[in-house]
């Protein structure tokens, strides 16, 4: 029975942590580190403030802390749309870039990225924080650059592609249409670059109606 009652406590005060770090994510996509209050995240969670300091010590661990919520939630939505081997590559791509356009309209174009908001905010005044945001985005270049690589495998991309110096340009612009879409209320600019980005990538010349590359192996 005590084993069991340990269980029970044990869970319940994962659960609250995990209330707390789902009530900040949620704010911290709309507002600025520096506009979200302590009080604003207990009032989301329903938490009270004896509990937010028994899990985080400072502001600045509970913002560690929902970075990696957010790191670990996209993770898995970029494994899931950028590896599906059931999937062409290029057609991945456009997965994420449609699903996540119809995401944002959910929230009425209120919510953005919090880790491209946060790079912003907090990556040059915070050595913590910019090691971890930094590492963020070099995992989800990587998601996208293997993406384009099986793409260049399954001869939809040209073997001239640097799929890594791609990568990590089409998170450059679509950080850049992000911050737009939170300005003009729309994820048309998410839906524009996405469009430019996989047209602007190289295809294979065509010769006879075969593939053929350009550049030999």
């Amino acid at each position: 029975m005590r084993e069991a009652g340990g269980d029970v406590r044990a869970h319940r005060r994962a659960d609250t942590r995990a209330a707390i770090v789902r009530a900040g994510t949620a704010l911290l996509t709309e507002r600025s580190f520096a506009d979200v209050g302590i009080e604003d995240v207990l009032a989301q969670s329903g938490v009270a403030r004896g509990s937010f300091y028994h899990f985080f010590p400072s502001k600045e661990a509970f913002g560690e802390a929902v970075i990696d919520n957010y790191a670990a939630y996209f993770d898995r939505k970029l494994q899931r749309l950028l590896g599906d081997p059931s999937v062409s590559p290029l057609a991945r791509l456009e997965a994420y870039v449609d699903e996540t356009s119809r995401g944002v309209e959910k929230f009425d174009c209120m919510r953005g990225c919090l880790i491209g908001a946060l790079s912003q905010e907090l990556g040059a005044h915070s050595a913590v924080f910019r090691s971890r945001l930094e590492a963020v985005f070099a995992n989800w270049q990587r998601h996208v650059a293997d993406c384009l690589r099986d793409a260049v495998a399954a001869r939809e991309l040209s073997r001239s592609l640097d799929a890594d110096g791609a990568a990590e340009f089409f998170w450059y612009g679509w950080e850049g249409a992000l911050m737009r879409m939170k300005l003009e209320r729309s994820a048309e600019p998410m839906r524009r670059f996405g469009r430019h980005f996989i047209d602007s990538l190289p295809r294979p010349s065509r010769v006879r109606g075969a593939v053929r590359e350009s550049s030999r192996s």
